[in-house]
Order: C-alpha cells, then sequence, then structure tokens
C-alpha cells in the first residue's frame, strides 16, 4: 500500500499536470477510455450493438451505440460517470491485493479490443496504442509489477477519479449554459423528459460520494 505521503504528492502533481495542455489531455485520456467503454459494455449487455468509439485530442470522446427502448438507452447514457467513477474506487480498494495486478491484463484487453472493433480516429488510435504498449511493457516485466503496481494502479484510480469529478463539475455548468450540448445528460434528458441539469447534479453528486468513499478508505488504511 503507498504511504500517505505518496498519495497526498500524487493527488497534487495529477492536479497540476492534468491543466497542462497537451500533456494534461493524454493523462485524462485515460478516464476517457474507461467512460466510452463503460458506454460500449452496457450496450452489449443491454443487446445493442456499438459503431465506433472516438478519443478525442482535447480529452473528450464519443461512444456511438444502437439500442432498442428507452430503458436500455438510459442505461448506456448513464453508465459513462457512474462507472468510472466505480472503476476508480475498484483500483483504490485492490492496492496491496495479490490480484491487482491483472488490471495490467484489463487496460491492455480493452485497449486491443477496442481498436480492432471500435476506434477508428487518428488520436484515438495513437492514444490507445501507446496505453497498451505501457501495459504489455508492465506485463513483460513482472518484477515491476511486483514491486510498484500499488504505485501505479493508484495512479491510474486518481487520474480516473480526478477527471471524472472535474468533467461532472464541467457538465453541470454545460447543462445550464447550453442544456442542448451537455453530452450524456442531453441523452437522458431526451429519453426522461426531465432537464440535463438534474442528471449533471445527479452524476456530480455520486462522483462525489465515491470521492467521499475513497477518502474514508485511504484514512483507515493509514
Amino acid at each position: 500500500m503507498p504511504s500517505k505521503t505518496f498519495v497526498i504528492i500524487a493527488i497534487i502533481l495529477i492536479i497540476m499536470v492534468i491543466r497542462i495542455k497537451n500533456i494534461g489531455i493524454a493523462f485524462r485520456s485515460i478516464n476517457t477510455l474507461i467512460h466510452e467503454i463503460s458506454h460500449a459494455i452496457m450496450a452489449i449487455l443491454m443487446g445493442g450493438s456499438v459503431t465506433e468509439i472516438k478519443l478525442n485530442d482535447n480529452a473528450s470522446g464519443s461512444c456511438t451505440t444502437k439500442s432498442k427502448g428507452k430503458f436500455k438507452t438510459f442505461l448506456v447514457s448513464s453508465s459513462g460517470y457512474i462507472f468510472s467513477s466505480l472503476f476508480s474506487y475498484l483500483l483504490f480498494i485492490s492496492l496491496g491485493k495479490d490480484w491487482n495486478q491483472y488490471f495490467f491484463y484489463f487496460f491492455l484487453s480493452i485497449s486491443v479490443f477496442a481498436l480492432i472493433f471500435w476506434i477508428r480516429n487518428t488520436y484515438g488510435i495513437i492514444w490507445t496504442l501507446t496505453f497498451a504498449s505501457i501495459n504489455l511493457s508492465l506485463i513483460l516485466l513482472p518484477t515491476t509489477i511486483l514491486n510498484f503496481s500499488n504505485h501505479i494502479l493508484l495512479v491510474f484510480g486518481l487520474l480516473i477519479a480526478i477527471d471524472n469529478l472535474l468533467a461532472c463539475l464541467s457538465l453541470v455548468y454545460i447543462s445550464v449554459s447550453t442544456p442542448k450540448k451537455a453530452g450524456d445528460a442531453t441523452n437522458i434528458a431526451k429519453t426522461t423528459k426531465t432537464p440535463a441539469f438534474i442528471w449533471a447534479i445527479l452524476f456530480l453528486g455520486f462522483s462525489t460520494f465515491i470521492g467521499y468513499k475513497s477518502y474514508l478508505f485511504f484514512l483507515s488504511s493509514f
């Protein structure tokens, strides 16, 4: 388990780094991948299909899916922010566990699968290939995983959690200023006839709740 000092330093550095234009986008794209893959997985689970995933060079993304029925569409649209929050928490509680090394296999698998079937835009292909290569390198260096898996997964988890929380905050603002361009919140609003702002607030509330649960986890671990 990483030390308290490492966690604090990691949080500070991540907040600083993700604000740097090009470098920050590269790191934030980890959350974008998890977010869009969550939409894709939910669509498949609901009996639908996935046409395309885009990871853009501004850290945004999109997942084009087809689902039948309003409830299934609602689940697909709502899965992105929710699953990103839950996945970051899962990474945190895996720290110190013998099985957490399998997350590197998971990252490699979803990257390769997405590249083969869904990702077609240039930035998305380059970034995902790089991310897959990083995870493959870690898998091929078992000593590195043995010694540093907890620290690497902590950084991945913090990147996802922090970027997801900031994305939810941005979504709230967009849902007020331009509600027709609020992404997932807009899609759900069309399905449920409920203002996009309400869904943006719910996403933010859930992300904040998981963030608080993560804080309590770390508090009890030190």
